[in-house]
């Protein structure tokens, strides 16, 4: 039995992830709250307020985004990237990149009716958001999110809940 308590965070983590079979790239654009993630690089200096905007590309399978959050000093981390959709099935597969060349894979795992959430996260299981539209979720919304993240085989020891401050 020891054994196999062992062996379950390597099997979560080996589970396939499935993106969403079909995602509408208008209602993904807009303004989105981090809701929570799992740290990354890319956020290490991110202590609260953390937003993302989606706009339409330039090409009709392409997104513009915009990363900010705000930081211990007085400036914002912003970051610009663009995405696409990894193939032409029209799933939640995406190819992001915040510096060419380099690309990363996120996958829409899931939204709520009219798009008024997301669930992201990489097929490596390295990466996960639950982005809003609005900047807080209530306790039982957030519950079935975090039930979907842990069905896709995420931990939720590692999502950190992002700090929403009013404006």
């Amino acid at each position: 039995m020891c054994l196999s308590l062992l062996a379950l965070p390597s099997a979560i983590q080996s589970q396939t992830v499935t993106p969403v079979p079909k995602l509408d790239l208008y209602k993904f654009t807009g303004t989105w709250y981090e809701i929570a993630r799992y740290p990354n690089k890319r956020q290490k200096h991110c202590t609260s307020d953390a937003t993302i905007l989606i706009a339409k590309g330039d090409k009709t399978d392409h997104i513009q985004i915009v990363s900010s959050c705000e930081t211990k000093t007085p400036y914002a981390d912003v970051k610009n990237g663009t995405g696409k959709a990894q193939d032409k099935s029209g799933d939640g597969k995406l190819k992001v990149s915040y510096m060419w060349p380099f690309t990363s894979k996120y996958w829409v795992l899931g939204y709520g009716e009219n798009y008024s959430w997301l669930l992201i996260g990489s097929p490596n299981h390295k990466n996960l958001w639950i982005l809003s539209k609005t900047p807080s979720l209530k306790p039982e919304l957030l519950s079935e999110i975090q039930a979907r993240a842990t069905a896709e085989g995420f931990s939720l020891a590692k999502l950190v809940i992002t700090r929403q401050t009013a404006r």
